[in-house]
C-alpha cells in the first residue's frame, strides 16, 4: 500500500503492503475437477520460446459484491474511476513487455470455498475430490472484488466412485493476456483508518511456476480527486503497487525461482535457495545476484557482493530501505512522482524472480548514493558528514535533486539520518507561481521557473547593501547573508556541465564542485557535482524533472484534434467508424502500411489517437523513418470527408519516443504534459502516452500440477468424509 506525503516534508507514511498481501490467499492452478473427457482450457507454451511483451489486461469492477465488472473500463466517463482508470492504464504501458500463451489465461478456484467436504478413503477412486459442496459459495474474490465466472475454471461434484457432475464449466478466460489487474475505487476500512493511503494491492493467483497471474488495486476513492495529487502522482502509486502484485513482495521472494538458462527455459529452473538474509547487525538483505551487482555498480564499489537492505517492517518486507534508495519506486514512502524513479536495481530484483526477462535500458537513473562507497546509508555514519547526500545543520539547503529547497530533517524510515527534505509549502523553485510577486523586493536575485533549480549561495544584489549601510538600524533583516538554498535559472551545456543566471544577470558557467560569482552580486554560488545535467544533452537544454518512466525506444504516439461540423454529435458506432476513415486517411498520408498503427481510437470531443511502432510482420522502413515524415507532412492538415460532413485536423500532437536530438526531447515532453492535462478532463480521462517497455515474461509452462490435496491443506476448511 502507498502511502502520500499529503504536505512535503511534513508527514512520514509507511506502506502496508505485507498486512495486505498477508490477509489473501495465494492460488495455485490445481488439476480440473472434470473429467477427462471434459474440455477444460489450459495455458501451453507458445511455438517461440523468446519472452514477448508482458501484456496486462485492465478489468474494472463496478460492483464488488456482485462482480458486476467492465472490460477495461470502456464505459467510464469521468470521476474518480476515469482518473484511476487512466492511471492504471499508463502505468501497465509503462511495464508492457511480454509473452506470447496460447489460449486464454483462466485463473483457478479455491477448493476450501466452493468444497465442504472430499472423499477420504484413499482405497476409492475418487480420493481427495470434493463430495459436498459448499452451499454459502459466492465465488471467488480477489482484494475484496469479485472476479467475474468468465475468467475462472469450472468445478464439479464427485460421487464416491465414477464421473462427476459438471457444476460450473470453465469460462471463456481471456484471451492474449499474461496478468490479470482489477481494479477496484471504493471507501474501504483501510481508506478510512489511514487517511493517507491511495491504493492498496494484492497478488491473489500464480501459475505453475509460482508467476504471479492476477492481482488487484484498490484505489481510495477521496484521494482521486484531490488537488494535493497530480495525474503523474496517482500514475506512480498505481506503478508501485502493481510492482508488489507482480512479485516485489515478502510474500513472494520465498517464490522467485533461479533460471540459469534464462526464464524462457523453464526446465533448468529451480526454486531460489536464499532469496532473503539478515546480516550480523540484523539488517534484512535481499541478497540475490543481479541485484547485489546492481548496488555494488551504484555505489561505486564493483567487485564487491552486496545484499540490498530491506526496510524494517517486522519478518517480511516488500520495500528498499530509505536511507539506502532514497527516490527508488520501491521505498516504503512517497513524495511525489517528481522525486520517484523506477531504478536499476528494482529492474535487477525483477529479473532475478526467473519469471522475467527486464528491460534495463528503461531504469530510470537513481542518483541518492550515487558514487557513494561501501560505507553509505548506514545509521553508523551517516551522521558524521561522510556523504552530502545526508546533513547535518540547520537553516535551509536544497533537496538532493534541487528542484526544492529544503529543511534538515529526518523521518521514522529514515531512522536518525537526516536530509533535506522539501518544505512544506512555497519551496519548489521549478514552479513559476512561487516566485515575487509584481514590484516585490528580490534581493538575491533568486528566479522561480520550470527551469530553475535550487543552489546553495548567499549571493545579494547591491541594493542589499546600499539599504544596510544607509539604514543599518531601521531594517533589522538587512544582515550579512547566510549560505542558504535558494533557486536560480540553469542551463545545461554538456554532461555534467551547466551555467546558471540569477535575476537581471548574465549566464556565469557553473564549475561542478566550485563556489563562483555571478555578475553584479555580491557572494557565492555553489555548483553540486553530479547532481544537474547528468543526462547525455547539447546545449540549450535542461535538467528537466522527470515526467515519468523512460519511452520505449520504437514507440511514438499520434494524437490529432478534429474540427467537425458545429454542433454534431456522433453515437458510438459513428465514432468507431469515423476512426476507421482516419486511420486510412493517416495511413494513405503517411505511404506507410496499416501494420505500423495500432490501437486507433477517437473520443467524444473529437480527440484521434493511435500508436505507432513496426510489428514482426511488417515491411518496410524503420518506425522512425515514418515518423519524420509524418512530422513534415502532417504541417498540412489532414481532410476526412464521412457521412456527407467534413473533418480537418487542428492541433497535432505527435509524442516521439525514439529519437534522442533534445528538440525532440522537448517536444516529447511538452506533448506528454498536454496529454496529462487532457487525462484530468473527464471525457478526454483516457488519453496516456505510451511508454518503455520494461518487463518480459517467459512462457507459462503446461499444467502438469498435482492433486487437489497438493494444493491446499484439506485441514483448512475441507474435511474429509
Amino acid at each position: 500500500m502507498l502511502l502520500l506525503l499529503l504536505l512535503l516534508g511534513t508527514v512520514v507514511s509507511r506502506c502496508l503492503h505485507d498486512e495486505t498481501q498477508k490477509s489473501v490467499t495465494l492460488l495455485r492452478p490445481h488439476l480440473s475437477q472434470l473429467a477427462p473427457n471434459f474440455h477444460s482450457s489450459s495455458l501451453t507454451l507458445p511455438g517461440s520460446r523468446d519472452p514477448q511483451p508482458l501484456r496486462i489486461r485492465i478489468c474494472y469492477i463496478r460492483d464488488p459484491a456482485s462482480g458486476a465488472w467492465d472490460p477495461e473500463g470502456a464505459e467510464i466517463r469521468g470521476g474518480p474511476q476515469a482518473l484511476a482508470l487512466a492511471a492504471a492504464r499508463q502505468a501497465t504501458q509503462q511495464l508492457q513487455g511480454v509473452l506470447a500463451v496460447q489460449g486464454p489465461l483462466l485463473l483457478s478456484r479455491d477448493p476450501a470455498q466452493y468444497c465442504h467436504a472430499v472423499w477420504g478413503d484413499p482405497d476409492t477412486p475418487n480420493y481427495h475430490r470434493c463430495s459436498l459442496l459448499n452451499p454459502e459459495y459466492k465465488g471467488e474474490t480477489c482484494l475484496g472484488a469479485k472476479i467475474p465466472d468468465a475468467h475462472l475454471r469450472g468445478y464439479a461434484l464427485w460421487p464416491e466412485q465414477g464421473p462427476p457432475q459438471l457444476v460450473q464449466p470453465d469460462g471463456p478466460g481471456v484471451q492474449d493476456t499474461d496478468f490479470l489487474l482489477y481494479v477496484l475505487v471504493a471507501h474501504t476500512s483501510k481508506c478510512h483508518g489511514e487517511p493517507s493511503v491511495i491504493a492498496y494491492a494484492a497478488c491473489c493467483q500464480l501459475d505453475s511456476e509460482d508467476r504471479p497471474l492476477a492481482g488487484t488495486i484498490v484505489y481510495c476513492a477521496q484521494h482521486l480527486t484531490s488537488p494535493s495529487l497530480s495525474h503523474r502522482d496517482i500514475v506512480m502509486v498505481t506503478l508501485h503497487e502493481l510492482l508488489h502484485a507482480l512479485g516485489f513482495s515478502g510474500q513472494l521472494f520465498k517464490k522467485w525461482r533461479d533460471c540459469p538458462s534464462g526464464p524462457s527455459v523453464r526446465e533448468n529452473c529451480s526454486t531460489r535457495q536464499q532469496v532473503t538474509r539478515r546480516d550480523e547487525w540484523g539488517q534484512l538483505l535481499l541478497t540475490t545476484p543481479t541485484v547485489s551487482h546492481s548496488l555494488a555498480k551504484h555505489l561505486g564499489v564493483t567487485g564487491t557482493s552486496l545484499g540490498v537492505p530491506l526496510e524494517e517492517e517486522g519478518p517480511l518486507s516488500s520495500h528498499w530501505e530509505a536511507r539506502m534508495l532514497q527516490g527508488s519506486i520501491m521505498t516504503a514512502t512517497f513524495d511525489g512522482a517528481r522525486r520517484t524513479r523506477l531504478d536499476p536495481i528494482t529492474l535487477a530484483a525483477f529479473r532475478d524472480s526467473g519469471w522475467y526477462q527486464v528491460n534495463h535500458s528503461a531504469a530510470q537513473e537513481l542518483l541518492w548514493g550515487q558514487g557513494a562507497g561501501l560505507e553509505f546509508g548506514l545509521v553508523t555514519t551517516c551522521g558524521a558528514g561522510s556523504s552530502d547526500f545526508f546533513c547535518t545543520g540547520s537553516g535551509v539547503g536544497c533537496h538532493y535533486l534541487h528542484l526544492d529547497k529544503g529543511s534538515c530533517s529526518s523521518d521514522p524510515m529514515l531512522e536518525g539520518c537526516r536530509m533535506y527534505k522539501p518544505l512544506a509549502n512555497g519551496s519548489e523553485c521549478w514552479k513559476k507561481e512561487n516566485g515575487f510577486s509584481l514590484g516585490a523586493e528580490n534581493l538575491h536575485g533568486e528566479i522561480y521557473h520550470s527551469q530553475s533549480r535550487c543552489f546553495l549561495a548567499n549571493i545579494t544584489s547591491p541594493l542589499f547593501h546600499e539599504a544596510k549601510t544607509r539604514h543599518p538600524s531601521q531594517i533589522p533583516y538587512l544582515k550579512e547573508a547566510e549560505l542558504t538554498g535558494r533557486c536560480y535559472l540553469h542551463q545545461c551545456t554538456e554532461r555534467g556541465a551547466y551555467k546558471v543566471q540569477a535575476e537581471g544577470s548574465p549566464w556565469a558557467s557553473c564549475l561542478p564542485g566550485k563556489a563562483i560569482q555571478i555578475p553584479g552580486y555580491y557572494g557565492l554560488l555553489f555548483c553540486p557535482r553530479g547532481r544537474l545535467c547528468q543526462t547525455n544533452v547539447g546545449t540549450s537544454t535542461v535538467t528537466s524533472p522527470p515526467v515519468s518512466l523512460p519511452i520505449q525506444d520504437g514507440l511514438f504516439q499520434l494524437s490529432l484534434q478534429l474540427a467537425g461540423p458545429p454542433g454534431d454529435s456522433m453515437g458510438k458506432g459513428e465514432l468507431e467508424e469515423l476512426t476507421e476513415a482516419l486511420l486510412q486517411a493517416l495511413v494513405s498520408r503517411g505511404g506507410a502500411s496499416r501494420c505500423y498503427f495500432h490501437s486507433p481510437s477517437i473520443t467524444a470531443s473529437l480527440v484521434f489517437t493511435v500508436y505507432m511502432w513496426k510489428s514482426s510482420d511488417c515491411r518496410g522502413p524503420s518506425v522512425g523513418m515514418l515518423h519524420r515524415a509524418l512530422t513534415l507532412t502532417l504541417q498540412k492538415p489532414l481532410e476526412v470527408h464521412y457521412g456527407g460532413a467534413s473533418f480537418t485536423t487542428e492541433h497535432i500532437k505527435l509524442l516521439a519516443t525514439l529519437d534522442h536530438n533534445p528538440s525532440v526531447t522537448h517536444l516529447a515532453l511538452s506533448m506528454g504534459l498536454c496529454l496529462t492535462l487532457l487525462i484530468l478532463v473527464g471525457a478526454l480521462g483516457t488519453m496516456a502516452y505510451q511508454k518503455r517497455a520494461t518487463l518480459r515474461v517467459a512462457p507459462s509452462a503446461p499444467h502438469h500440477s498435482p492433486e487437489l490435496q497438493d494444493t491446499r491443506d484439506p485441514v483448512g476448511g475441507i474435511r474429509e468424509v
